[in-house]
């Protein structure tokens, strides 16, 4: 090819280029597809299509289907299913109420005297996840209040004093045909009536012979220590008058179930929920549940309750509720044996307890400050016992300066490797000179009961909580004055001063406690007395404060006592004594004093002792001679 012939040839390829370039008609555009689309249909024309066709259904015809789907489900209620949730609020001298239309059910409840440890309103109804409702069988469908719209009242409600009004909530369906729910409030009391109406509907639920009331109730945190709570928040239920709690024995299977039962208790550690049936549920399953530490919550309580239904068209069942403080005068006015949900302790101790409760409204008349009041508590138990006191110390007396006696320290040199015939042989002296071992163990016999009622009575009063007294601001809970970066086993992160105080006059006390005993009485047990003020400033550390003020001021009390009584008791006009006696004893010579129980059980148990000694030296001869 010449070179004319290839220029000709790369000129009509660049005309040619830039004609296809400038000039050539653009190819369709395409449109743009989602990655959706293009993977999981290859045939978008039709995806297209579909997407279209289901943009223009008529909305009509989607509410249609809408109502139709919720009609299968609810039957003839549906039309309850879906509205605006509305709250009444009601407010009496003494509780706070917000009640829903949605299900007509209290979903808040407020105690006006009472505020938490963090000092916000005291709920005793507050969580979200609460349930109330009725559930019943209609027309082959189980129905739940709680899903349901109820017509609600148009405005707030106050009341006070003796006024009273009723709040009525309505689901009518047509026909005659509706459910109420009618709650009754007075101004002046922390119960409130409840009842449930059927209405036209029996015909429609079958041969179903009862219905199913659900209760579940999550129990705040109102108090400091969320372990102190939990250890006295149970279910308690009354069954035919006798009144029964769910213990911790119960937790780790917690269904149980009852069956008939009157009224049903979430008892919580100063105040409790409270559902009285008029007429008995026919049973009962009841559960506790334990959230962990973290969510705030106290304790879960559960409740199923079957109620009877008759053959009426117009069924109504009536209940009660109660929600307030556990205050034993108040649970005890409503006569249906709520006071003894309480936990006061067995026979004698609950009296004690009882007569603490009544001491303690009459005092409070008179002193506003309760922890005085725990101290004139204090000093009252210890006067009664003051007599027995005397008499104990003056029976130790003659014990201290009769072991001082050469003959009594004759005793112990010569029977210092026989400790039961040595105490024999004193109990004998003893006798002889009218001393009674047992004289030194009258305080502790009258006074226990009351330390021991009081150990129940102190951490579910309600009169001390959120009483403060000097550095502690809730005698009902500990008074931490110092919280440490670590946790002690048994003991826990805080200091509680007046624990700490009440240790070490407890400490005090033993220690002239066991001036006051015997010189030659035993060691060791003078040593393990000791141990009990130890044990009581780690089991306390936790406990309420206020027990630890009674018990720190009866401590104080008895030594202050110790040393009075001490100044005016002469250890020589003792001796004495001991001798007249000795003497008048010694002149009545053809009369013997009939043992004691003590002595013929020591003289028992000697004999028994020698006798297995002679049994082992008969046993290491025989062996010998084989």
């Amino acid at each position: 090819m010449d070179k004319n012939s290839a220029t000709g040839l790369i000129l009509i390829l660049l005309l040619t280029m830039g004609y296809f370039m400038f000039f050539a008609p653009k190819p369709p555009e395409q449109k743009k597809t989602s990655v959706e689309q293009t993977t999981t249909s290859p045939d978008t024309a039709n995806t297209e299509q579909s997407m279209s066709a289901v943009s223009k259904i008529d909305p009509a015809a989607q509410d249609s289907q809408r109502l139709q789907a919720l009609a299968d489900q609810y039957s003839d209620f549906y039309t309850l299913v879906e509205g605006e949730e509305l709250i009444t609020t009601v407010t009496t001298d003494l509780l706070t109420l917000k009640i829903s239309n949605k299900g007509g059910r209290i979903i808040e409840a407020y105690l006006n005297d009472y505020v938490t440890f963090d000092s916000l309103p005291l709920p005793v109804i507050q969580n979200a996840q609460d349930q109330f409702y009725v559930e019943f069988p209609f027309r082959s469908r189980s129905i739940r209040t709680d899903e349901l719209y109820f017509t609600a009242p148009s405005q707030d409600i106050k009341l006070s004093g003796a006024d009273s009004t009723d709040l009525v909530f309505t689901a009518d369906i047509g026909g005659g045909r509706s459910l109420k729910q009618i709650y009754r409030f007075k101004g002046d009391t922390y119960d409130l009536g409840y009842s449930f109406q059927m209405n036209g509907i029996r015909s429609e639920m079958g041969n179903q012979k009862f219905y199913d009331l659900h209760w579940t109730s999550y129990l705040p945190k109102t108090e400091l220590s969320l372990d102190n709570m939990r250890q006295k928040t149970t279910i308690a239920y009354s069954l035919s008058g006798d009144v029964e709690k769910m213990d911790v024995s119960d937790e780790p299977d917690p269904v149980k179930e009852q069956t008939p039962v009157d009224w049903v208790s979430y008892k919580s550690q100063f105040f409790s929920s409270i559902l009285v049936a008029e007429e008995p549920f026919r049973s009962t399953n009841l559960q506790i549940l334990v959230p962990d530490e973290t969510s705030g919550i106290n304790k879960i309580m559960k409740g199923k309750f079957v109620q009877d239904l008759d053959r009426s068209d117009n069924i109504q069942r009536d209940y009660r509720f109660y929600f307030g403080p556990n205050e034993y005068a108040t649970l005890n006015s409503y006569d249906l044996n709520f006071q003894k949900e309480m936990d006061l302790g067995w026979s004698l101790i609950s009296y004690i307890n009882i007569g603490t409760t009544y001491i303690f409204k009459f005092l409070e008349k008179y002193i506003s400050n309760y922890g005085l009041i725990v101290i004139i508590l204090a000093f009252l138990i210890r006067m009664l016992v003051l007599p027995f006191t005397y008499r104990s110390y003056i029976s130790m007396g003659k014990m201290r300066v009769l072991n001082a006696t050469p003959e009594m320290k004759a005793l112990d040199e010569k029977y210092k490797d026989d400790a039961q015939k040595l105490q024999m042989e004193k109990m004998a002296i003893y006798r002889e000179m009218g001393v009674s071992m047992l004289g030194g163990c009258l305080p502790m016999v009258f006074s226990y009961p009351f330390l021991i009622a009081l150990f129940f009575f102190f951490p579910q009063s309600v009169e001390l909580r959120q009483e403060s007294f000097l550095w502690a601001n809730d005698l009902s809970t500990y008074d931490s004055i110092i919280n440490l970066p670590f946790r002690i086993p048994g003991y826990g992160q805080h200091v509680s001063l007046f624990c700490l105080l009440m240790a070490i006059s407890t400490f005090v006390f033993t220690f002239y406690q066991q001036k006051s005993q015997p010189s030659a009485a035993n060691n060791q047990m003078k040593y393990i007395a000791y141990i009990m003020p130890i044990f009581l400033l780690f089991f306390l550390n936790s406990y309420a404060s206020g027990l630890s003020l009674y018990y720190l001021t009866s401590n104080i009390i008895s030594i202050s006592q110790t040393l009075l009584i001490r100044r005016f008791v002469d250890d020589d006009k003792l001796l004495a004594q001991l001798r007249e006696n000795q003497k008048a004893n010694k002149k009545k010579k053809g009369k013997k004093k009939p043992k004691g129980r003590i002595q013929k059980w020591m003289e028992e148990q000697q004999k028994k002792q020698q006798q297995m000694q002679r049994q082992a030296n008969s046993n290491r001869k025989g062996g010998k001679k084989r």
